[in-house]
Parts: C-alpha cells; sequence; structure tokens
C-alpha cells in the first residue's frame, strides 16, 4: 500500500498516524455490496474493546505498519476533523492543521499528501 511507503520514506523526519474511527460501512448500518463479496462484515462496535479488535482486523487485513490511534467511543477524533469516511491531514510542528484532503474516497489525494509532507520536512 502506498500509504506505508510513504510512511517508511518520511518516518525518520516526520510523526505518522492512522487513527481508526468508526466503522463506515458496518452489517447493521449502511453496507456495500464489495464487504459481503469479501465477507468483512462487522457490526457497529459498542465498546471500545470491540472498536480495537475490529481496527485490529482493519490492520491485519490491509497489512499497515503505520502507527495506528483508536479514536473514543464518543467519535471525538472523527467529529473535531471530520474525518469520515477518509481524509489526509497534515499537522505543522505546532501541532496545526497545515494542509487537509477532501474527504475521501475521492478527495483522498495522496500526492497532495506526500507534497505537503515534503513541505513541512523542508525538502522544498
Amino acid at each position: 500500500m502506498r500509504l506505508d511507503e510513504i510512511y517508511m520514506e518520511y518516518r525518520d523526519r516526520v510523526e505518522f498516524y492512522l487513527v481508526y474511527i468508526q466503522e463506515i460501512h458496518p452489517s447493521d448500518g449502511w453496507q456495500v455490496l464489495s464487504n459481503v463479496h469479501d465477507d468483512v462484515l462487522f457490526e457497529q462496535p459498542e465498546t471500545i474493546d470491540e472498536k480495537a479488535e475490529m481496527a485490529g482486523v482493519c490492520l491485519l487485513n490491509l497489512n499497515l505498519k503505520m502507527p495506528t490511534l483508536l479514536d473514543g467511543m464518543d467519535n471525538d477524533v472523527d467529529l473535531k476533523y471530520a474525518a469520515l469516511p477518509e481524509r489526509l491531514f497534515v499537522l505543522d510542528a505546532q501541532g496545526n492543521v497545515a494542509w487537509r484532503s477532501e474527504m475521501g474516497p475521492w478527495g483522498f489525494d495522496v500526492d497532495a499528501w506526500v507534497a505537503e509532507i515534503r513541505r513541512q520536512a523542508g525538502e522544498n
């Protein structure tokens, strides 16, 4: 996966975190046919342990190496960053949002994300 390649290239200069937010396609909610076909069927978790288990399955299936954080059951990170369904961010050294993608999947612009990572790392 390209995100891990970028993480591996810049991890010594930039801190990376993937934040697992709420499940976007739970079996007890809005489901997509690809999840049914691939047998990726999970109910929306009701406890933090269930949410952590789902995040673990996701990381294993995607083979992600990037450090991962778990949003709380109140979905605070998701709500503050408008992250649903997926979004890329770059924070500056002071912790302010320096760049954010449009919402995914259509706005998931990895090339623009890398350009900002390079800028923040002093490569531009």
